[in-house]
Order: C-alpha cells, then structure tokens, then sequence
C-alpha cells in the first residue's frame, strides 16, 4: 500500500512540476539502480578493459595470481545526465592510466564521452555522460553586475554556468573555422557590457580580416582596427605604452595589482585572427607586432591588460608565444594534435576529444585555466547579428550636447 502511494505521487509530481522532478528526484530514483548494477559490472569491464595492476617480483607456482583493479568507492547521478564513479586506485596505477583506457570503460557501459577528474592522490572521478545538455543552442541573457572574476558566457555540461576569468590572465581561443569563436569573444563583450557602460572596462578590437569578423559591432570597442598591418601594429604599441605608464604609476605608489576604475579601466584586447595579424605584414612590422605582443603577454596582466586572441592553427609556428596564455579554450579542432597543443599535454586522453566536437555544435569548447590540469566542457551563448547590432548601438558613445549643438548650428547656417 505505501508503496503504491509513493508511486502515485512520484507520478503526479513528474506530471505537474517536471522541472523539479528532474533536478530532485530523478537522479535519486536512478541512483537506486545505477549504482548497483555499475558495481556489479565493474569488475569484468575493468579487467577487460586493463585496468589491473599483475604482481611483480617472484610468484610461486602452486600460489594464485591476484590481480588488483580500481574500487569503486561512491556512485553519483546528476540531473544532467552526468553519471560519476569515484574510484580507489591500487598501488601501481596511476591517474594517466584510468584516463588512457576511460574511452573504452564508455564503450563498455554504452556511453559516448568519459573522462577521468582527479580527486586527490589515489582517487579518482571517473565521469560518464548518457545524454549531452549542450546539445541545444544558448541564448544570452541581460548581463548582471559585472565581476572582472568570473563573466558568465554560457554554461558547462555539469549544468552550472561558464564563468570566465577576466581579470589576472590572458585567453587563447582556438578552433577551426565554423567553430564558434565569435561567439565566445561577442558572448564576452556582452558580459562585459555593464562595465564597458559604466566606464571601468574598455575593449580593444583588432580584426585582421578587415572587419570581416567584429566590424558589425564596432560600436562596442573603444578603439577597432581592421585595415593596414601597420595601424594595427601602432594600436598594440599603444598599449604596451599604457602598460608602461601604468607599471610607473603602481610602483610609485607602492602597489602591485591594478584596481579598475573610470579613470583607469581594465583593458580587453581582442584579437580575431592572430596568424593573419602577421601573415601579411612586413617582416619589420612584424617584429614590431611580435615584441609588443610578447611585451603585454608578459606584463600587462598585472596592470589591468587582458589579451583575448583567437586563432585557427595553433601550431608552434604560427603561435610561438601560446604558452603566454594561461587560459585555453579548445574548439572544435581538425586533429587529435592539436588538442594537447591547446590544453597541454595528456588532455585528450583525459576526456578533452575537441578533434570529436560536431560542426553542427558552434560553441562548444574545452575549457582549461592556469593552476589545473582538469579541463571543463563548455557551450559559450550565442549572439545573431541583431544581438550584435543592438549590443553595438547600445555601448556606442552618444555625442556630447555640445558637439550636437555645433552640428546644430552649422545645419542653421547652411
């Protein structure tokens, strides 16, 4: 009797408040099963699947031969379809190896993506996801007040949002072309846009491509060039000028962070193609490209400069300074190289397959950030050219009554 009263109202709650249901009870429900049957499958699929770990030294003949495999010490289910097994390893196995045999243990529960988390020395996150929640195309939504720690540009497969670290580092965007890295460097200037209205944030474009990529939203920079190497070159010199005054200014008042403000905003410099930004320029401007570059990769983050470069190829020899970037975003990529040139070595084995990214998900990226080796599956919003054009109108500097007033007048005398 109990329980079919505690059927029914599972029933009814399904029905009448879905939403909850799904985030409350489902993943509860689910558990019930779920952790037993993956407890009682482990053992074979583990074997199968080489995660043991044979003694060594001498072995009797008449003694059995024991093989150890990871235990699985706790059994998670989230409401986004994310299954995770906390793992004991046993001496002899290593992190690195769960991760380079976690695409088979998916295959053997019948899931497409898993990848290993490290939870502490002799533990690990092994995380098999049955259904994606970034399947779906993300719409902006009216940007909060801004904190420079943490501007939301979508959200991750874990179901929380993506929050990007602004102020303290430098971001280099990597996909090929159709991957949606527009949509993460527009779904940062939206996030921004507050700020950029307030005054303590400004953003620096660069577009090599003529304008081809972020002239529709021109209105948004607070200086854009998208013409001649050489005025680009100067833009980038600039700042590197800015980051020198501002290094003075620091020292001599004895401090070592900068703190926004109107009269002295966080820089943004963004830049769309970076191979192209010197692909076709004179060797001495070049140079000139590459050491002030070098200069506000080094330096500038301290004083309040972030560069945000995103690039097709991100190969040594078109991005030589790429370890200067401490924050990685891997997009859908063209091959499994590229992916540990990205997001450092060993991340496509952990469960960073940017090289497996569909063409029909513009968005989705890998995410990494300074100080981890753990990487985060993301989908930034995305922006259609209208969002763009309203986004751009909306942070352009309205002329001053003064400036009107002269127009005004010169209409008058006309």
């Amino acid at each position: 009797m109990v329980g079919i009263v505690v059927v029914t109202g599972l029933m009814l709650w399904c029905q009448v408040a879905p939403a909850s249901y799904g985030r409350l009870a489902a993943p509860r429900l689910a558990l019930l099963w779920k952790s037993p049957m993956y407890r009682l499958r482990w053992s074979r699929v583990a074997s199968r699947c080489g995660l043991v770990v044979h003694p060594h030294g001498v072995v009797l003949h008449d003694e059995p031969t024991r093989v150890r495999i990871p235990t699985i010490l706790r059994v998670t289910v989230s409401p986004t379809g994310l299954e995770r097994l906390l793992l004991r390893l046993p001496v002899g196995l290593t992190p690195d190896d769960v991760a380079s045999r976690a695409e088979a243990v998916g295959h053997a529960f019948h899931v497409a993506d898993a990848r290993v988390v490290l939870a502490r020395p002799g533990r690990v996150w092994l995380e098999l996801r049955r259904r994606d929640p970034l399947e779906g195309v993300l719409h902006p939504i009216t940007p909060g007040p801004v904190a420079l720690r943490g501007v939301p540009l979508g959200m991750g497969d874990d179901g929380k949002p993506w929050r990007f670290r602004v102020e303290g580092t430098h971001a280099l965007v990597a996909g090929a072309t159709g991957a949606g890295k527009g949509s993460v460097l527009w779904s940062l200037v939206h996030g921004l846009s507050p700020a950029i209205r307030e005054g303590w944030v400004q953003v620096w474009a660069i577009d090599p491509k003529g304008g081809m990529e972020l002239g529709l939203g021109r209105g948004a920079f607070a200086r854009f060039e998208g013409g001649h190497p050489d005025a680009m070159c100067v833009l980038l010199e600039e700042a590197v000028d800015l980051k020198t005054r501002r290094s003075l200014e620091l020292s001599t008042h004895g401090l070592r962070v900068h703190r926004p403000s109107v009269d002295s905003p966080h820089l943004v410099v963004v830049i769309d193609e970076l191979a192209t930004l010197s692909a076709f320029a004179e060797r001495t401007v070049v140079r000139r490209i590459e050491h002030a570059l070098g200069l506000l990769l080094t330096q500038g983050r301290a004083v309040g400069i972030t560069v945000i470069a995103a690039v097709q190829d991100p190969g040594k020899d078109v991005v030589s300074w790429r370890d200067l970037f401490p924050t990685r975003i891997a997009m859908r990529l063209d091959n499994p190289i590229q992916v540990d040139m990205v997001l450092g070595d060993g991340a496509r084995e952990r469960g960073a397959r940017a090289d497996h990214i569909s063409e029909l998900t513009p968005g989705v990226a890998y995410v990494r950030t300074e100080g981890t080796r753990d990487v985060r599956r993301v989908r930034s919003t995305y922006l259609t050219d209208a969002d763009i054009l309203n986004l751009s109108t909306s942070l352009a500097p309205r002329p001053t009554s003064e400036h009107s007033r002269d127009e005004h007048d010169e209409g008058e005398a006309a």
